[in-house]
């Protein structure tokens, strides 16, 4: 029987081998406003939309095959979404002066000592907010072993989340019941990295706070603290994504890195 599901089947020595080559399309509209206001504030906006198709380009070679189902397709059984994928990205970037010491807008005419404290701030931020990836919905294979295969797919039977949107929530990430055992020796129709469901969106904000103050007129200082993912989000590991398991659509952990905090301090001369 595995020899008559083999490409061929009339031949017993021949292996169909995947040649590890693949294309990517990519697609996008961006939209930037960079503008510098009175008072010494900089700003930058970029918005951008775009759609990342490829067939096994970014595919982690597993043996000769990246993520096949199908061998005899070739690169077409893997053309789909790109794990890299993001469909919207806002990125923004400013830096601000701030308004105060000598000079300034406010307490312009500060001594040497008032100035010291009050004067040179500068408040700098980077903030990026990106929707989340395609993720890969697999299964437990029952064919690889005959078809030179590394992966079987279900079939999308349903939504897939286990809520209205992609956040996490008790009782897991994932909903099975989005898809079905496309039945034994079968292909599922589920694609490489399926855009229907996405993991979690990434949002981060650091904040840099800086000062600059003169010692003597050759020797300055400079002190400045950094606030990396200055609101503590959390951006939660991809779920489990193969459907077989008794896990599948659970969360087990975060992947980005909780608030930090730095200080430092310069010499100048």
């Amino acid at each position: 029987m595995a020899q008559a599901l083999r490409p061929w089947p009339q031949y017993t020595r021949l292996n169909v081998k995947s040649v590890p080559t693949g294309y990517s399309t990519y697609n996008s509209f961006t939209a930037k406003l960079e503008k510098r206001f009175m008072g010494g504030l900089i700003g930058r906006v970029a918005y951008t939309v775009s759609k990342l198709i490829n067939s096994g380009a970014d595919d982690v070679l597993v043996g000769d095959s990246p993520g096949i189902q199908n061998p005899l397709l070739g690169s077409q059984d893997r053309r789909s979404l790109s794990r890299d994928d993001l469909p919207r990205s806002l990125i923004l970037a400013w830096s601000y002066e701030l308004p105060f010491g000598k000079g300034k807008k406010f307490a312009g005419n500060a001594n040497r000592t008032l100035d010291a404290f009050i004067g040179g701030w500068t408040m700098a931020a980077t903030q990026r907010y990106d929707a989340g990836r395609p993720l890969s919905i697999t299964m437990a294979c029952d064919f690889c072993s005959v078809l030179f295969s590394n992966t079987k797919r279900p079939n999308k039977v349903g939504d897939g989340y286990s809520h209205t949107s992609n956040v996490l929530t008790p009782g897991g990430y994932l909903n099975p019941s989005g898809w079905a055992d496309p039945g034994s020796y079968a292909f599922g129709n589920a694609p490489l990295h399926d855009g229907s469901v996405r993991s979690f969106p990434y949002y981060n904000e650091d904040l840099n706070i800086a000062k600059r103050f003169r010692v003597t007129e050759g020797v300055g200082m400079r002190f400045e603290s950094q606030f990396g993912n200055l609101f503590n989000r959390h951006l939660w590991c991809d779920p489990d994504t193969n459907w077989s398991s008794p896990t599948f659509g659970e969360v087990f952990g975060q992947c980005d890195q909780p608030r930090n905090i730095q200080f430092g301090l310069r010499l100048e001369f």
